[in-house]
């Protein structure tokens, strides 16, 4: 929708090879020089089937095993107790009759939630073992990755996003969440980006022993005791990139010189706080009106940076509708009202 997009090809990405097939034929007939996978589902689609793309994918995107394990929660775990990087106390349900041996490991109250990192979100906040049977079995009818159910963390959500080349990081920053839609836990609709060498000193090596290539997103969560534990890894761009580019750590920008002149990436950080009006801040504000004197603070102030672009509205608007539209229809249902938290 984007006034600087020039084409558009519309094909939907349920069978991978059908749409290898079609994003290959729409490359060659059309001479595009170079693809960028946005999504997590592309991504994967587009890592497993790279050899039959013709533009060159291997200088930005980790080897296809190493995205198969990143994008596996499970898999990413073991990586992580391998390195010494703490998570969360998991157990991967793979039929009914691991129920038990995951209320015993885990505790009869924790977080159900989706195995791999590309499927359709779905979280559960469960506490009771009743409450963790329904939510297997409402997972099973519509996902395919076996889930996981792990402890629950109180802390607060931090995130690394990374640029690596061969496994080497040529730029990172963090963010500090400051607001999310919905309130209750979701994506950042106000943020504060920072560096964190605490969660670099935990990211690099496993993004190194991965031989990481592109861009990377590790997200981590707070324990009561403010001790970061590694929740999952986003192998692809995230919704937050404003806040990136804001404070001079442009990604997509580095992505494409290095594509197309080799360019190794020199960024500058500098701190930012962004917010998202239109793509969830403000329906934040409506489902928690005590925040409403934030939010318009945010909205008057100069120092505040938004993702609106006058320039470009149909983005913005396209956007506003999607958040409204999911506000009413959620991919996993509703969460458990009685816990109102930060997003696991």
């Amino acid at each position: 929708m984007s006034r600087y997009t020039t084409r558009t090809h519309r094909f939907r990405a349920d069978d991978p090879a059908e749409y290898a097939d079609r994003l290959a034929a729409v490359v060659a007939e059309y001479g595009y020089d170079y693809v960028i996978p946005v999504g997590g589902r592309t991504t994967e689609i587009v890592s497993e089937y790279r050899d039959e793309i013709p533009v060159p994918l291997d200088p930005i995107l980790p080897p296809k095993t190493s995205l198969r394990r990143a994008i596996d929660k499970h898999d990413l775990y073991l990586l992580a107790d391998d390195m010494e990087i703490p998570r969360p106390t998991s157990v991967r349900i793979q039929s009914s009759s691991d129920i038990p041996r995951a209320i015993e490991t885990v505790g009869e109250s924790g977080v159900f939630k989706t195995g791999s990192e590309t499927e359709p979100r779905f979280l559960r906040y469960v506490e009771s073992p009743t409450e963790l049977q329904a939510a297997y079995r409402a997972y099973v009818s519509t996902h395919e990755s076996a889930p996981l159910y792990q402890e629950y963390l109180s802390g607060r959500g931090r995130g690394f996003f990374g640029f690596y080349l061969d496994g080497t990081c040529h730029g990172y920053y963090a963010h500090r969440r400051i607001r999310e839609a919905p309130p209750s836990g979701g994506k950042s609709v106000c943020a504060e980006s920072l560096l964190d060498p605490e969660l670099y000193d935990y990211a690099d090596p496993l993004l190194s022993a991965l031989d990481w290539n592109g861009v990377v997103m590790l997200e981590f969560k707070n324990d009561a005791a403010g001790n970061p534990y590694l929740l999952e890894c986003n192998p692809k761009f995230w919704g937050s990139m404003a806040l990136g580019v804001i404070s001079g750590m442009n990604f997509p920008r580095a992505l494409v010189e290095y594509l197309v002149a080799g360019t190794t990436p020199e960024f500058e950080f500098t701190p930012a706080r962004v917010h998202w009006p239109l793509s969830g801040d403000l329906l934040h504000a409506l489902a928690r009106p005590a925040s409403v004197p934030a939010v318009m603070t945010d909205l008057a102030s100069r120092s505040t940076n938004s993702n609106i672009r006058l320039s470009d509205p149909l983005p913005h608007v396209s956007e506003a509708v999607q958040m409204l539209v999911s506000t009413v229809v959620s991919v996993d249902g509703p969460i458990n009202s009685s816990r109102v938290e930060p997003s696991q």
